[in-house]
């Protein structure tokens, strides 16, 4: 599975971006050497993990309905080599894509692969080649991002010669998924070149921000970055921040491979795999929108130092994604949650030791473990991939009712009627939720007809109860009383004078008039009743829907209208 050819875009480019090495890398502000001493952004609840079970589930339990799918499993014929797995959907399609190389990790022969599922992820294709091997380096994946009918795919370029060992964001976009636009770089809001790798991760704010993370040359240095452009490929910034070197002549920060989630209040945090092996996650928060963000501080979050996923649920749950053990093992791989981004108290196992099947081929950089998970909402569901011992690729699909920690606190809408306020003859409302439960009419259930539920004129206050399985509950008190014209009193009078002289009532079917309280009233005396549509325009002649609703409402005997068929 070898390809090899020359990227006109990156030949081109090549040359400028090696000049500019070691120029326009500025840090922002002195280095750290060490985590900060400020107040975590999060804690761990004690006792959540149980470290002496690191070869088993931590103690933890697995979540019911989540399913484990292979994409990709390397064979003889095939690439024996592959890591950096992110998935996506665009257009009613699931895609996958990963690095790929014959035997060995950062090899000059990786290329960038994607595969397609057009059944929500029952099957696969064959990989198919999203970047070629180039000359002078190698492309790495770089991960997703969907804007509007385009798809963009981040692309990481390594350049051979580059000193220290950096590279350069590029990309490549699709209307269609499988037709693919020549790799052009990343842009920062001045219009150079992002002379840095992209992380896997780019999370878009309520604002239309788009916040992620990259690390920048010379070496690789760790930096949030966002841009307020909504292609994703251009308009980037550095945000201001101060990453931390491991030392003097260090080429890399101490904070590495970044994701991120925002808390209950709005805050955005950062999480990073600590390269310095304290075996937890580093974090730093930002309280403006990714502009500029805190120290760095150890959490208790315990992890293996490895690339690691964090996010939010629709409901606004945080999750954490990764290896929580306190040791190199990547294994096992788990979620744990958080219903305000404050204290993470919920965990599971999502695959564990013993599902390691035996590692077939051997290369640099290639062991058992689940390497650098990343994840995705999609649909009613959370998509986590990664690489299982760097021959699989592989995702767990969970979801997502199975590990929301948040409760609907919305309450159900009622439009058409407003609280104490009094209307005559009957009215309608409708009542919006998407997980409502009941609706009652002082205590009485109240079924809808075509979406829409009805009052009718009746003595006293009616109280309208709303409320959805939550248990939230929307209360709207109203009078319906009979207009002066077709009071329930007169109606009867007139009921008695046409039942003397044996004269015909007529329910309208452009007034309301009789109503179904009304009908309800008198429907046991003596009398006939007709219908009439009494039309004011031509398109109404012979409309009677409003006036048949009322009698089927009031539950009047058919046969006493003499001027239907029953």
């Amino acid at each position: 599975m070898k390809k090899k050819s020359i990227v006109a875009a990156i030949s081109a480019l090549s040359l400028i971006v090696s000049m500019n090495i070691g120029i326009g890398s500025v840090f922002a502000g002195e280095q750290n050497t060490e985590p900060g001493t400020a107040e975590q952004p999060f804690v761990v609840t004690d006792g959540l993990f149980d470290q002496t079970k690191t070869e088993s589930d931590l103690g933890l339990s697995k979540i019911e309905g989540a399913e484990t799918v292979t994409v990709f499993t390397a064979t003889d014929d095939t690439d024996h080599y592959c890591n950096g797995v992110v998935m996506t959907e665009f257009k009613g399609k699931l895609y996958t894509q990963w690095q790929s190389s014959a035997k060995d990790e950062d090899a000059e022969d990786t290329w960038v692969a994607y595969s397609v599922s057009d059944d929500n992820g029952a099957t696969w294709s064959e990989p198919k080649v999203l970047v070629p091997t180039i000359d002078n380096g190698y492309c790495s994946s770089g991960g997703w991002f969907v804007s509007g009918d385009t798809l963009v795919s981040y692309i990481n370029v390594w350049y051979s010669d580059t000193t220290p060992r950096g590279g350069f964001a590029y990309y490549v976009e699709s209307t269609d998924g499988e037709h693919w636009s020549e790799m052009k770089p990343v842009l920062m809001k001045d219009g150079t070149p992002m002379e840095g790798i992209i992380e896997q991760d780019p999370h878009v704010l309520a604002s239309g921000r788009i916040v992620n993370a990259a690390h920048f040359q010379p070496g690789l240095f760790a930096y949030p970055i966002y841009t307020d452009d909504p292609s994703g490929t251009k308009g980037w910034v550095k945000a201001q921040y101060t990453c931390m070197e491991q030392g003097e002549g260090a080429t890399t920060s101490r904070e590495m491979e970044p994701s991120l989630f925002v808390n209950e209040d709005g805050t955005i945090v950062m999480t990073f795999r600590d390269q310095k092996s304290s075996f937890v996650r580093l974090a730093a928060i930002s309280t403006d929108q990714g502009e500029t963000w805190s120290e760095t501080v150890s959490t208790n979050m315990p992890d293996c130092r490895a690339k690691q996923s964090a996010g939010n649920l629709p409901d606004g749950t945080a999750y954490l994604v990764g290896c929580s053990v306190n040791n190199k093992g990547r294994w096992p791989l788990t979620i744990t949650l958080s219903s305000d981004g404050k204290t993470f108290d919920t965990a599971y196992v999502l695959r564990t030791h013993d599902e390691f099947p035996e590692l077939k081929y051997t290369g640099k950089a290639k062991r058992l473990g689940f390497h650098y998970p990343k994840s995705v909402v999609i649909g009613d569901y959370l998509y986590i991939s990664y690489a299982t011992s760097k021959e699989y690729v592989e995702y767990t699909r969970i979801p997502l009712d199975a590990i929301s920690l948040n409760t609907d606190k919305e309450a159900p809408v009622i439009s058409g009627i407003e609280d104490g306020a009094e209307y005559t003859d009957s009215v309608t409302f409708t009542v919006e939720d998407a997980n409502l439960k009941s609706v009652t009419v002082n205590g009485e259930a109240l079924t809808a007809e075509d979406g829409k539920y009805t009052l009718t004129v009746s003595d006293g206050q009616q109280v309208v109860v709303a409320e959805d399985e939550a248990g939230n509950k929307t209360v709207v008190k109203v009078m319906v009383k009979a207009s002066a014209n077709n009071s329930t009193e007169d109606t009867t009078t007139a009921t008695d004078a046409a039942e003397n002289t044996n004269t015909k009532l007529e329910i309208n079917s452009s007034h309301e008039f009789l109503n179904v309280e009304q009908l309800r009233k008198i429907k046991d005396y003596n009398v006939k009743f007709i219908i009439g549509s009494d039309a004011h325009i031509p398109q109404n002649v012979g409309n009677f829907d409003l006036a048949l609703e009322t009698v089927n409402k009031s539950s009047l005997d058919k046969s006493l209208i003499e001027n239907i068929l029953v």
